[in-house]
């Protein structure tokens, strides 16, 4: 096993890790005459923002770029608190610290994004401070180590507001729901905005069939984890192989499409909203389930809006879900009924948000797209609950029953 270190300061560093499995980062701090993993308290968090501030010489094979300077409130470093990929600390009550624990694959997409919204001037993303880089010697390409951006007290998760504002809308609990769709349709497409190049380039023949053929692989892999935990679902599925192989394989003729660097991984729990209720969208890395080079390619903006659609409905799921067992939702036909209106109406609420965001810039978006890459997701949400969290595959057994009587045969 070899290792790099980005030093920090005299006592802490960022340590890249050479295994059987890829290569790995992480925080470490300096114990006698070893580098131990660091945990928050451990004074490394801290450490990143003042490395954003020297000048001094970085060591070979890593980066380090400062594009502002927020003074932490005090020494304070503190986990985020959420189920993450990567590993977040607050530091100094101001200030977000990612390390990105994840096997270091490239290219990555995070960079690029995240420098383009912030030479766009785009407000509704957390403030980027710097950023801390590792040069990949065998795939080549530069790899983030470190992200740093500000800390926005008081923000939500998205799954908590969403869900949330679902069960006041659906009257399960009380309160006043907001224009949950129309909200997150104007924030995407004025991210889309700030992304895009005037004038967009155009998806290629090559990345068209790799699309494709992604998204069947999607569906490959859906089927066969599912019928381990949903054989039910699996076999519905295959039942419907050829209809829904005939849509996704759709994507290989799209070339000449507009694209742009979409997020790519957009959902209700990629966007944090304050008490004041402004939103902010997260997580440029990409969609861990696809390939690097599709994450870090340009991509259609249908991409984007058909992960959201999908999560739109994911979110009425789960507010059913959550309704009081003992009024028994699932025999409930007004709650299911009213559950379906909901969703319907929150996803034309987004699209109608997205195009008037969009305005000038309606050329970026091949509605066209949608259905098959709204279907690739739906694989995705299994495959996700399978790997990861089987008590999640009620969300897409529910959509994939909808979706199939709602859509011709």
């Amino acid at each position: 096993m070899t290792a790099d270190l980005l030093r920090l300061d005299a006592g802490h560093a960022v340590r890249v890790v050479a295994t059987e499995a890829g290569h790995r980062a992480g925080p470490v701090t300096l114990a006698g005459d070893e580098w131990l993993p660091a945990e928050p308290g451990d004074g490394a968090g801290l450490a990143v923002l003042h490395r954003l501030r020297n000048r001094s010489a970085v060591e070979e094979g890593f980066r380090v770029t400062g594009f502002g300077w927020s003074a932490p409130r005090d020494e304070s470093e503190r986990a985020m608190g959420v189920d993450q990929t990567h590993r977040s600390w607050v530091v100094g009550d101001s200030v977000v610290v990612k390390w990105m624990t994840e096997p270091l694959v490239g290219p990555h997409p995070a960079p690029e994004r995240l420098r383009r919204l912030a030479e766009a001037g785009f407000a509704e993303a957390p403030e980027l401070l710097g950023l801390l880089e590792w040069h990949d010697p065998d795939q080549g390409g530069w790899i983030p180590v470190v992200v740093v951006q500000a800390y926005l007290p008081g923000a939500e998760d998205g799954w908590t507001w969403a869900v949330t504002d679902a069960r006041r809308a659906l009257g399960l609990e009380p309160g006043e729901p907001t224009d949950l769709g129309g909200d997150l349709g104007g924030l995407t497409g004025r991210l889309h905005v700030a992304l895009a190049d005037r004038p967009p380039a155009r998806l290629s023949e090559a990345v068209a069939r790799a699309h494709a053929d992604e998204a069947r692989s999607a569906f490959d892999l859906a089927v066969r984890l599912t019928e381990q935990h949903d054989p039910d679902s699996s076999a519905l599925l295959v039942a419907h192989r050829d209809r829904i192989e005939e849509v996704l394989g759709g994507l290989a003729g799209a070339a000449g499409t507009p694209v742009l660097p979409v997020h790519g991984d957009l959902h209700v729990g990629q966007v944090l909203r304050d008490p004041a209720g402004a939103l902010a969208v997260i997580d440029f890395d990409g969609n861990p389930t696809r390939t690097p080079a599709l994450r870090a390619a340009l991509a259609p903006a249908a991409l984007d809006v058909a992960g959201m659609l999908v999560c739109l409905e994911n979110v009425a799921h789960v507010a059913r879900h959550g309704a009081d067992a003992d009024a028994d939702p699932a025999l409930d036909p007004a709650l299911d009924w009213s559950t379906m209106a909901w969703t319907s109406h929150a996803q034309a609420r987004f699209l109608s948000g997205y195009r008037e965001a969009l305005g000038d810039h309606l050329d970026l978006y091949d509605a066209s797209l949608v259905p098959a890459y709204s279907w690739e997701q739906l694989c995705r949400e299994f495959v996700y609950a399978a790997l990861h969290l089987p008590a999640w595959l009620y969300v897409p057994a529910a959509s994939l029953r909808n979706r199939l009587a709602q859509e011709p045969a």
